[in-house]
């Protein structure tokens, strides 16, 4: 046989399932309470100290723990919410690390927030926290207050016709318009559904009332249940039109024709007329035209003389009555016995009549009188007296005026009687010298008006209302214009308008995809001048129910002192109502509704809320096959809805579906370089865009893979990579995900393929440590912990290493901040493991420094020695553990104080109540570190002869080994054992001092910075096997291991 020698430089590769032939050097068959590290070996893992000198107050059993990390100078956060929602708080490093924290409710109150947390699975509850504020999303489908509605549901009571709302948790805003639907109305009851507006006061405390309309007997139901939806804002009235004027032109009339309905009226108006008589004096005389002269005459008649319909209602017949005059010789003159001056002359006139303007209400026949004021001696004349002196004298004159031709035309003017609503002012004048005033136009439009139509002048418009349904349409387009409920011209709309008015802009006449509304806000909110500006349909339903709450850090009382106490408030966060558009424009978003179905009003079949996520300044919420981003930078106030209905921007939310062949409920997500990874329970995807800005039209959810996920536990980030857990097994699989592009796949490594059956399936802790490249698997109510080391340069991992922690307590939950790993113990204990060591508990010693190994550990002091019995007795030690003795493993002190007579020297505790225990000798002056051991464990593989080519190692398993000694190299250690397992012969076991003939200087500590130990073997290598174990406080640090032996390649077995 050959001699052999070879050498495993370093054991940081972890724990391996493989075979033993199939171990790569440096991997070992199980670790235990170590760490591996390239630099430093396989090291016994820092021990956990208690965080505080009591348990966390209140802890409930089961629950969902969160935890949060403000700043440097304030530390960190842990909180539980159990299975009824109630929130508590410790503070978890830091100035009074362990100390309850202050909860207070906010809106809705603690009720109501606490009925949203409950669940019976705290798994349903998920954690976001962005800054001050600590999202909190439930998952649970059987607590209906976590389904997102447009609406909630409220109680009341009535006495009379007041009816009082308590809607507790939600918050609404006076002066809100609601819809109030009495869901225990029965058959009979006239009060099944109203609509209201909140009044000013008590609308933000939980309760409101409002009076019932119409009926002092009138009743909403028996029952005590309602449906509150708050509307966006109403319009100021029911019903309304806007007649803004143009401009004002002499002889116009300015007509209206206001209707409710399709009934037509036939308005019948002159089209020509004539002069059919008049008493104007023709006779001889001295040929005087005392009625010369012309006019503009408007006439009205009552009763008519023609026949059919509005006979003798004429009204508003202007026209031009002209006069001219002509003296003429009289046939009776007789020149030889009259001469020039006698009265045989004739005054010969001309009428003429033009018409202005038809009026209303005339017919054929219809004729009417004027008296021409220039006519007031037209008639009758008389004269007296000879020439030269002679003198006429005359009477007013009449002419009559007749229609000989109207025109028909059918307008809607009714209201609630025939024609009521045909407004027809007077002309204006007619005379262009005389000047006319908007003023007095719009007077004319605001008298006459239909029964329960009101009508106010602002600005040059008139501004009509109603609580009954009314049209408007006027006679002159050219010099009016009416808007209503709608317009398809923006540039039309007045700039004088009612504070509140809404329209409708609908920019094709069959489309209703590009409609948008306006309101008109007045300055100082007063009617008048003012701006139009976009906002929702009114009436529609506006805000959004039942989103996550949020616990947000509110306070800190005596910051940096050790009385410091955080206050946090739990409530409703307050998301951003509908401000625009209506359900086609500017619809709910998918997470309202189960597979986007959406129904006006009411959301049905609500879909629920799996996580909140924060991606590109957007909050981002992940709904069934959804994903939904609201605008960026709306986190103070998230905002889900589009900014405009006119476009869609850039800034507008995203609401993006995962194309798959198969369902794919979204859980949860993770930001890295080219996006958001998202995760079902099935399949990976990628939400990313090819452009420079995320936007509704740049962003595209594609399927980047399709592997298991273990919904429960979140993805963590790796630094440049990221990992899940997947529990589709028996075991649990460790996945890393790496080169996830905008294209192509990327690679997707299982990281625990080396240890198949370590991790169980019903895992439920995840964390890890980017700056110390270590990952923390666990599972609630168990003691053990599983980690996972890795460690790249450039692309390249030069180490990926498996081991576990066992600790003397089991875990309730776990985080890691910082370079500080914490959990909660089963004791309710907060405990923390520095992972960088650089504990209180440790010992200097010849200028290298000793981290000392104590699970549980904290300070005592104050004890009292007894010469006699040899014992020093510490009493009353409740303060720092409950039921002190029922830990797992041995409760030690060990001495850390630089001055010592023995730095290092450490006793067993004997325990002799729940609260006292004593020491055998003096360590009455001594303030000591008391904790429990924990075994440091290393079992090696089988030694094979090894071969390494590359990164890869060939072992030889034919060959014939004896191994005759190993050769350990540790790093700083102090106490360890080695124990050979040997196939039919005894095990042996070993513990060795790492001082030589177990003496060291008085003060000196009993450990080495560096020492190799010959452990002798003497065994076949199929027959034995070798485990190193430490449960000393001291260190233990394995670098690596040489061995020496025989070997021949030409063993084989006689069959």
């Amino acid at each position: 046989m050959t001699s052999i020698r070879q050498t495993v430089p370093a054991y940081s590769a972890g724990i391996s399932e493989q075979p033993d032939h199939l171990k790569f050097p440096g991997q070992l068959k199980d670790i235990v309470n170590a760490i591996p590290d390239v630099t430093r070996g396989l090291y016994k893992r820092p021990g956990a100290a208690r965080v505080g000198t009591t348990p966390l107050a209140s802890v409930q059993s089961g629950g969902a723990w969160f935890h949060y990390f403000r700043d440097e100078n304030e530390g960190a956060y842990i909180g539980q919410i159990d299975s009824n929602g109630n929130v508590r708080i410790w503070k978890a490093s830091g100035d009074n690390a362990g100390a309850a924290q202050t909860v207070v409710y906010g809106t809705g109150g603690e009720a109501a927030c606490e009925a949203y947390l409950a669940t019976n699975d705290p798994e349903n509850l998920q954690f976001l926290t962005i800054n001050d504020t600590t999202f909190v999303t439930n998952r649970d489908s059987t607590n209906p207050l976590t389904a997102i509605r447009d609406s909630f549901e409220a109680t009341y009571t009535q006495s009379g016709t007041t009816v009082t709302i308590s809607y507790g948790f939600h918050e609404l805003t006076p002066g809100y318009a609601l819809d109030i639907t009495f869901t225990g109305a029965a058959a009979g009851d006239s009060g099944e559904h109203l609509t209201v507006t909140t009044p000013n006061s008590n609308a933000a405390n939980g309760t409101f009332t409002i009076t019932l309309p119409n009926s002092s007997s009138r009743t909403v139901g028996s029952a005590t249940a309602c449906t509150v939806t708050p509307l966006t804002p109403a319009r100021p009235e029911p019903h309304f039109a806007f007649v803004d004027l143009l401009r004002t032109e002499n002889g116009r009339q300015y007509g209206l024709n206001i209707y409710n309905s399709d009934t037509t009226t036939a308005i019948e108006r002159a089209t020509k007329i004539e002069v059919s008589s008049s008493t104007y004096d023709e006779s001889d005389g001295t040929g005087h035209c005392p009625g010369i002269g012309t006019g503009v005459f408007t006439a009205n008649k009552a009763g008519g003389n023609g026949s059919g319909l509005n006979t003798g209602n004429g009204k508003d017949l202007v026209f031009r009555f002209s006069a001219l005059g002509q003296q003429g010789v009289s046939p009776n003159y007789e020149a030889a016995s009259e001469g020039p001056g006698g009265q045989n002359y004739r005054a010969a006139y001309s009428l003429e009549v033009t018409l202005l303007h038809g009026g209303e209400g005339w017919q054929v026949n219809d004729t009417v009188v004027i008296s021409p004021p220039f006519a007031d001696e037209a008639a009758n004349v008389t004269t007296s007296g000879t020439s030269p002196n002679i003198t006429t004298t005359g009477s007013q004159a009449t002419v009559t005026i007749k229609v000989l031709e109207t025109e028909t035309s059918n307008v809607k003017a009714t209201v609630s009687s025939t024609a009521d609503g045909l407004i027809r002012p007077a002309p204006t004048p007619f005379d262009a010298d005389t000047a006319i005033t908007a003023d007095t136009i719009l007077g004319g439009l605001t008298t006459g008006l239909p029964s329960g139509i009101t009508a106010k002048v602002i600005g040059t418009g008139v501004y009509y209302s109603s609580n009954s349904p009314f049209n408007v349409e006027v006679v002159e387009e050219d010099l009016m214009r009416v808007m209503q409920s709608a317009v398809n011209d923006v540039s039309r709309l007045p700039n004088q308008c009612r504070h509140g008015y809404i329209v409708k802009v609908a920019n094709a006449r069959l489309a209703e995809e590009d409609d948008y509304y306006l309101r008109f806000d007045g300055q100082n909110g007063r009617d008048g001048a003012g701006s139009w500006n976009e906002c929702p349909k009114p009436g529609i339903p506006r805000r959004l129910f039942n989103m996550p709450l949020a616990i947000q850090r509110t306070g800190l009382a005596n910051p940096g002192t050790a009385s410091e106490v955080a206050t946090f408030t739990v409530g409703r966060f307050p998301y951003q109502d509908r401000l625009v558009g209506d359900e086609g424009t500017n619809p709910y978003p998918s997470f309202c509704t189960a597979k986007g179905v959406q129904t006006s009003g009411q959301l049905l079949d609500a879909a629920r809320i799996n996580k909140v996520i924060f991606f590109r300044n957007r909050l981002a919420i992940l709904s069934g096959e959804n994903v939904i981003l609201s605008r960026p930078g709306t986190f103070g106030t998230p905002d889900f809805f589009i900014e405009s209905a006119l476009t869609v921007g850039p800034a507008d939310p995203i609401d993006i579906s995962a194309s798959s062949m198969f369902p794919s409920e979204i859980f949860d997500a993770i930001e890295i370089n080219s996006g958001l990874v998202v995760f079902s329970s099935n399949q990976q995807f990628l939400l990313s865009t090819d452009s420079e800005i995320l936007n509704p039209e740049t962003a595209k959810l594609r399927s980047v893979a399709t592997f298991n996920y273990n919904i429960k536990i979140p993805p963590i980030s790796l630094g440049t990579t990221l990992a899940y857990l997947d529990s589709s097994g028996k075991f649990s699989r460790f996945n890393e995900m790496a080169n996830v592009a905008r294209e192509g796949e990327p690679s997707v490594v299982e990281q625990s393929k080396v240890v198949p059956t370590l991790i169980p399936k019903e895992v439920d802790l995840l964390t890890n440590s980017r700056d110390n490249s270590m990952v923390l698997i666990g599972k609630s109510n168990t003691d053990t912990v599983f980690g996972y080391r890795y460690f790249n340069v450039g692309e390249k991992r030069e180490q990926q290493a498996w081991f576990k922690w066992k600790f003397n307590r089991k875990l309730l939950y776990h985080f890691v901040i910082n370079d500080e790993y914490y959990f909660i113990d089963e004791d309710h204990f907060l405990q923390n493991v520095n992972l960088v060591q650089d504990d209180d508990i440790n010992i200097d010693h010849e200028n290298v420094n000793y981290v000392l190994h104590l699970d549980n550990y904290t300070s005592v002091s104050g004890g009292q020695y007894n010469a006699t019995t040899n014992l020093t007795t510490f009493t009353n030690q409740s303060d720092w553990i409950d039921q002190v003795g029922s830990g797992n493993g041995t409760l030690v002190v060990i001495d850390d104080n630089a001055g010592a007579t023995r730095v290092g020297r450490y006793g067993i505790c004997n325990v002799i109540n729940n609260d006292d225990f004593t020491l055998s000798g003096n360590w009455s002056t001594a303030t000591l570190k008391i904790g429990y051991l924990y075994e440091y464990k290393a079992e090696f593989p089988r030694i094979y002869p090894t071969k390494i080519e590359g990164d890869k190692s060939f072992a030889d398993i034919n060959s014939s080994v004896v191994v005759h000694r190993i050769k350990v190299h540790f790093g700083k250690v102090g106490l360890y054992e080695t124990t050979l397992t040997r196939k039919g012969k005894p095990t042996y076991s070993e513990v060795y001092e790492s001082t030589m003939l177990d003496e060291y200087d008085a003060s000196d500590a009993p450990y080495l910075s560096e020492f190799i130990k010959t452990v002798p073997v003497y065994e076949r290598n199929i027959n034995v096997g070798i485990t190193l174990k430490s449960s000393h406080p001291s260190p233990a640090t394995l670098r690596g291991m040489s061995w020496e032996g025989d070997f021949t390649p030409r063993f084989y077995k006689r069959v």
